[in-house]
């Protein structure tokens, strides 16, 4: 259980060490960097997801009164963090995608 426990944080930083590079571009250059961080975002939230799904606690088996396990729910913390930071990535590339290139004069 520590060892998913320091991947989940390992893949944390580098989502937000990702996604400090920005999600939105106003020029071409700034675009080019915006898809990094954005490919960045959408690889630590898939990463996420699968380190989360990977790392299950086994099933409970009750005994043979059906006591001795209480409902854990199938989504938490991890999972949630992971979707999110996979929809910034998507929301980002087609937000980049669909910007028009700011002219600045020099």
């Amino acid at each position: 259980m520590g060892g998913s426990r320091s991947a989940l944080a390992l893949t944390a930083t580098v989502a937000l060490l990702g996604g400090s590079l920005g999600c939105f571009g106003y020029n071409k250059s700034a675009k080019r960097w915006a898809y990094a961080g954005d490919a960045v975002l959408i690889a630590a939230g898939g990463a996420t997801i699968a380190l989360d799904l990977t790392s299950k606690a086994p099933p409970c088996m009750p005994d043979a009164m059906n006591n001795g396990c209480s409902y854990k729910s199938s989504i938490d913390g991890a999972l949630v963090a992971g979707v999110v930071l996979a929809a910034a990535g998507v929301f980002g590339l087609l937000f980049n995608a669909t910007r028009d290139n700011v002219k600045t004069s020099r």
